[in-house]
């Protein structure tokens, strides 16, 4: 027979249940978040409903308000969950970087190549709001308080390493130099969606113009 010495303890069998039951929950509101994408991109905001999306996710509408409380809660989680995920790969990405040009070219980089294959997570993530309206969903202060955090994993990095001497003489802000960058690249998005929707693709690759901000940024930069 197996000595006490080696046979879990009951704190370690709980420790272990509920690190199951967690594991359970996750992977079913990952499954739900996954559904309500489907429906959403599917449908439109307007015809989005709770009971739609646990038809689509396969469980009962009751399963469902276990997760999410309302379709307004629902829709954040989808968009924070896309927003969360896509400044943490900026952030990894200009970590790498050794100056200021490198942090910069890097968030350029990292949003072009993140949504240039899924441009349905782009319109999701940063054009939900005007296709949705005033009336589409409504979020609270606190839904708002968790997104501003994502601004400073995307910026923070590159306002470090931007040389505050040799920006353009000093005149523009480290911090506003980054978030250009990152306009730039949601600009550059925005045009590519829309010219490819409409069967005109850009002439240039996605690769020439990535390198073409990163180096007209590096060059901002003063390297």
């Amino acid at each position: 027979m197996p000595s006490s010495e080696n046979s879990p303890s009951v704190e370690d069998k709980v420790a272990s249940r509920l690190a199951r039951q967690q594991r359970r929950r996750e992977r079913s509101r990952g499954e739900i978040l996954d559904a309500a994408r489907k429906v959403l991109l599917k449908s439109g905001v307007a015809a989005m409903t709770l009971e739609a999306v646990a038809n689509e996710a396969g469980i009962s509408k009751t399963g469902l308000y276990y997760y999410f409380s309302s379709k307004d809660v629902l829709v954040f989680e989808l968009v924070f969950s896309t927003l969360e995920g896509h400044a943490k790969a900026v952030q990894t990405a200009v970590a790498k970087a050794e100056n200021g040009g490198e942090a910069l070219g890097a968030i350029v980089r990292e949003t072009v190549q993140a949504y240039a294959s899924k441009m349905d997570d782009f319109r999701l993530a940063f054009m939900f709001g005007q296709v949705a309206g005033p009336a589409g969903v409504q979020w609270s202060p606190d839904q708002f308080a968790r997104i501003r955090p994502l601004n400073e994993m995307i910026l923070g990095g590159a306002d470090g390493l931007i040389d505050k001497g040799k920006t353009e003489g000093g005149k523009i802000e480290p911090r506003l130099l980054a978030f250009l960058a990152y306009v730039s690249a949601l600009g550059l998005l925005t045009m590519k969606g829309m010219v490819e929707s409409l069967g005109d693709p850009l002439i240039y690759s996605d690769e020439e113009l990535i390198d073409g901000f990163a180096q007209l940024f590096a060059d901002m930069d003063g390297r």
